[in-house]
């Protein structure tokens, strides 16, 4: 999606109703993205992180999950929880799933996808890796 912007020119004065508009273009291609850490080695458990606070209507559009250290045996499994529930309540298949042996997982299939203004975001994790766990874990929530 491309914005069109007004041009400026050094020593000019421009409108307000060109910064406006270039204002409101260069907003409406922003893409809140919520960012998750862990860091050290993984270990099961809930509410994994700080929590954090949505700060405006939002939809959910794609999760992104890395660590530096792949996990050896089994896979992590990530959770994404809105206020305590699950993304993923109803399809856990889901889940972001970063395989053994892997770094990284994507997810743009979710059963919630609206962000209230002061709804708040957690992680689980419900599996990290069996003889080698994973870790140096980011969790990435790309939202519009």
């Amino acid at each position: 999606m491309s914005v069109n912007l007004v041009t400026f020119s050094p020593n000019t004065i421009m409108s307000s109703t060109d910064v406006n508009s270039n204002f409101s273009g260069i907003a409406s291609q922003v893409r809140p993205t919520f960012t998750f850490t862990i860091t050290g080695s993984l270990t099961v458990g809930t509410n994994m992180t700080p929590a954090l606070v949505v700060p405006l209507a939002l939809t959910i559009e794609k999760a992104y999950a890395y660590v530096k250290t792949a996990p050896v045996g089994a896979d992590i499994l990530i959770d994404i929880n809105k206020n305590g529930t699950s993304i993923w309540a109803t399809n856990q298949a889901n889940r972001l799933d970063i395989v053994a042996g892997n770094n990284t997982d994507t997810s743009s299939s979710f059963d919630t996808t609206a962000l209230a203004e002061s709804d708040y975001l957690t992680i689980d994790l419900d599996e990290v890796g069996s003889s080698t766990a994973g870790s140096d874990l980011t969790v990435a929530l790309k939202c519009s």
